[in-house]
């Protein structure tokens, strides 16, 4: 006995301390790969970020430059006005001046004319002439010096000259924009001008701009700008127009349309297709300098339009993986600290749970000597109380083989008066049906028969005035024998809709509702009622078409009723079908004022109705509910709008080859 409880207990101490040893490793392996599968997911998505960050940094420069650019090229025209009228003004001054001081009109024409001569700038300078339009100075075009710039073969500009002319007149200031001839050269440009009268000497002194030269000297200028911008790693802008020549360094001037890259990419034709497009980043291959080997380049490009330009900077991504792998070198020597550490805080917890497990098996031994007395005393009192059990459930297995027979029995006859019940209940469904058809076959019948007696009447009419003759005759019984074929075909859609047809067939839904309307349409009008249908449905069902139109006519027929009732100004049933997640939907709405949240829960119940006493069975509803639900495998539910109740039946759509049995 002492050697069973010293082995129990080695047995226990050894099994509970395997237990917990393997606990313990399986924890610290299970963490250690959900930290590595961390980790490296943690390094991904670190990647991913830092890579976007770079591209939103590059898209960031660019969009800025672009945004720079094209604030002064909406700003140039403004610019180049301010500098007009800045210099304008200067020859003004300068003139006032030397008129001021002159003793003569003699002498401030001299004087005049040679202080505003030396006013040249490049292309552009000071020029006189008086109110008749003789040219008085010209500096760098002295040849048309005397000369009448109304008579110039310019029509553009004598037109816009003699414009300006007359308005200075009355005003103190013109500015104007005229083609202009290039001094020393045959090429002729837009110049921007202003005019000003020197009313003392009844002179017009002039100065203009030419436009091109203008926007050539702003490109310039933003060129100059770009080529200061410093990026880091050795980045820099570069700029191009859209005929492939560079305009920045490091190959400004040169026409770099089909350059290659080693993978045969046109990299320039490329990002002009791209900038034109709006922008956005390409990858290509070049190398970092010359002689290298070419590496993945990354670049941002967009437009700036007016000029024709796009705009880029980039980075080579063997410099960000470079970066990114000094990171994750970093990262990856904490991990392995962090690492090192778990281990030993397992090594801790092993060393700790074997103490525990010792010092429990002890207490194990223990509790094992008090116990075992008190298991052999409920060994012998369970032995006797299984002996006393064993009867007891021979007696209770007798009971219920007897019970269970009866219950199979009374089961079947429950079962069967349940469906003796339902088929009352249904052919009390299909009669009330069939009470409101023969309504409306009388309402459909009404009409036609009023239309044959009409012509009766007017055959014997013919005959006593002598106009009945053959054609009249014939004429006259084809149209009565269309009418009575009308009113066949009215019986036949009715001896159709109560077939007792019960094979599931593919049908189509839009035909089941156009058919239910025909039975029911003359009811619905003869109650003032307008019914209309928006039948989008595309696909099938599966069922039978006659159970499936009787569910339509219930509803119809309920929401007919409710709009009788409801007293509606513009009683109105509308009919829509379509497909939708795979169902063949059809809803039902009226604008009768919907059901009332006191019933909602009960419309479905059989032999439950809000009809009065005589008008309506309670089963209609019911029994819609379980051939939609239970017979075709769909759903029928209603909603109340801000103006009625829609009944939605759904079913579910079925393939055109499929078959069924």
């Amino acid at each position: 006995m002492y050697q069973n409880k010293e082995k129990f207990k080695r047995y226990y101490f050894v099994t509970t301390f395997a237990v917990i040893a393997a606990i313990v490793m399986a924890f610290g392996i299970g963490f250690v790969v959900e930290e590595h599968r961390n980790f490296e997911e943690t390094l991904r998505i670190n990647r991913i970020n830092l890579l976007e960050s770079k591209k939103e940094t590059l898209k960031g420069v660019v969009d800025s430059v672009a945004q720079q650019v094209s604030l002064s090229i909406d700003d140039s025209e403004r610019l180049l006005g301010e500098r007009i009228d800045e210099r304008l003004n200067i020859a003004y001054e300068v003139a006032m001046s030397n008129y001021n001081i002159a003793k003569d009109d003699a002498d401030a024409r001299r004087d005049i004319k040679a202080a505003l001569s030396g006013m040249v700038w490049g292309n552009n300078y000071v020029f006189i002439f008086d109110t008749d339009g003789y040219v008085i100075s010209s500096p760098i075009q002295k040849h048309l010096e005397g000369r009448n710039i109304l008579e110039s073969p310019n029509k553009a500009m004598r037109e816009t000259m003699l414009s300006s002319i007359k308005k200075l007149k009355t005003a103190e200031t013109v500015s104007a924009v005229s083609p202009w001839r290039k001094p020393d050269s045959k090429e002729v440009a837009v110049k921007h001008y202003k005019l000003r009268v020197f009313r003392p000497l009844n002179w017009v002194i002039g100065y203009g701009e030419y436009v091109d030269d203008f926007t050539l000297e702003t490109q310039q200028k933003i060129i100059k700008q770009l080529e200061s911008i410093k990026l880091p790693e050795d980045g820099y802008i570069f700029m191009a127009d859209y005929n492939g020549t560079s305009l920045t360094k490091p190959a400004k001037g040169k026409l770099m349309l089909n350059i290659q890259d080693s993978d045969g990419k046109y990299i320039v034709k490329d990002m002009i297709a791209l900038a034109k497009m709006g922008g956005g980043f390409y990858e290509y291959q070049m190398p970092p300098f010359p002689g290298l080997k070419p590496e993945t380049k990354l670049s941002y490009v967009t437009g700036i339009k007016g000029w024709n330009w796009y705009v880029g900077t980039g980075i080579y991504l063997t410099d960000f993986e470079n970066t990114y792998a000094a990171r994750m070198k970093e990262a990856r020597k904490d991990a392995r600290k962090e690492l090192i550490m778990m281990m030993a805080l397992l090594s801790a917890v092993l060393a700790v749970s074997g103490v525990i497990t010792f010092m429990m098996s002890n207490r194990m031994e223990k509790l094992i000597n008090r116990h075992s007395k008190e298991m052999q005393r409920k060994n012998e009192e369970l032995r006797q109380l299984n002996t006393s059990l064993e009867t007891k459930v021979q007696e209770k297995t007798a009971e219920l083989t007897a019970l269970n027979s009866s219950l199979e029995q009374r089961i079947r006859e429950e079962i069967e008066k349940n469906r003796e019940q339902e088929h009352i209940m249904f052919q009390q469904g299909r009669l009330a049906a069939m009470g409101e058809m023969l309504s409306n076959i009388a309402h459909q019948w009404r009409q036609p028969l009023n239309n044959i007696g009409l012509y009766i009447q007017d055959i014997q009419d013919a005959h006593e005035t002598g106009r009945l003759d053959n054609e009249y005759m014939n004429r006259s019984a084809d149209t009565c024998l269309d009418i009575i074929q009308h009113m066949s075909l009215t019986i036949d859609n009715f001896r159709d809709f109560f077939k007792p047809d019960k094979e599931r067939v593919l049908f189509d839904v839009n035909d089941c509702i156009r058919h239910s309307i025909t039975l029911l349409v003359a009811g619905i009008e003869n109650s003032r009622i307008g019914i209309s249908t928006d039948l989008k449905a595309v696909g099938k069902v599966t069922g039978v078409p006659g159970e499936y139109s009787q569910v339509l006519i219930n509803i119809i027929t309920n929401a007919k009723d409710a709009l009788i009732n409801s007293n509606s100004p513009n009683p109105q049933i509308k009919i829509r079908s379509f497909s939708f997640n795979g169902t063949v939907t059809v809803e039902i709405e009226d604008n009768a004022g919907g059901i009332p949240a006191e019933i909602c829960d009960k419309i479905f119940q059989p032999y439950f109705t809000t009809k009065q006493d005589g008008q309506g069975t309670g089963i209609g509803l019911y029994f819609s509910k379980i051939i939609i639900e239970k017979n075709m495998g769909g759903k029928i539910s209603f909603s109340n709008s801000d103006s009625g109740a829609i009944f939605t039946v759904q079913l579910p759509e079925v393939a055109e080859e499929s078959s069924y049995l």
